[in-house]
């Protein structure tokens, strides 16, 4: 597939269908990730992927029980917490946690460099014929270290990036984009 179609063409992808993600194909989408650029080529990216449905239920059901207990939020996402739906990773088939070690002073670099991992991730998902998703919600389990440890989160790491992937049930229409450029000097 030619780059800039799998650029205009990939989507967040919010509704999967019931089938499993290839170990291959999780294992390319995590090639992919660490072949990103990083700042002083540190590639602090680790990777926890997660493929039991009990275990991305619990941590759905813990993201939403940590929301729930924080500020206000409007009535729609108050009742999506309190569903007992996946309304945080979606019931998409495969969870990657992009973590990076906790060190002072690298969180903002770290925050980059998975991101960049996540881009090249979602692109490979997208020209495997699967939809992908960063689930900011997702960061809040950064308050249950134990609960990440469960799940093979060591305890001097955290979450920086989660990632969903799968088969999409849906296939959603490009939004409006505009390029505002603030100065451009010549």
């Amino acid at each position: 597939m030619e780059l800039d179609a799998c650029i205009k063409g990939r989507r967040s992808i919010r509704r999967y269908a019931d089938k499993a993600v290839p170990k291959e194909i999780a294992e390319k989408l995590m090639e992919a990730g660490v072949a990103a650029p990083s700042g002083m080529n540190a590639q602090p990216w680790r990777f926890v992927v997660i493929e039991k449905r009990e275990a991305i239920n619990k941590l759905s059901r813990r993201t939403k029980e940590l929301l729930l207990g924080m500020g206000q939020w409007p009535e729609n996402l108050k009742d999506a917490f309190k569903s007992e739906k996946d309304t945080i990773f979606y019931g998409a088939p495969l969870l990657i946690l992009i973590c990076t070690p906790k060190k002072e002073g690298w969180r903002d670099v770290n925050l980059l460099d998975s991101a960049l991992a996540a881009e090249n991730m979602f692109l490979t998902a997208y020209q495997e014929g699967l939809g992908s998703c960063f689930i900011g919600f997702g960061n809040f389990l950064n308050q249950d270290p134990k609960l990440l440890a469960d799940v093979g989160v060591p305890e001097d790491h955290e979450l920086i990036a989660p990632l969903i992937f799968g088969y999409p049930a849906e296939s959603p229409a490009a939004k409006p984009r505009s390029v505002q450029v603030l100065r451009w000097e010549r």
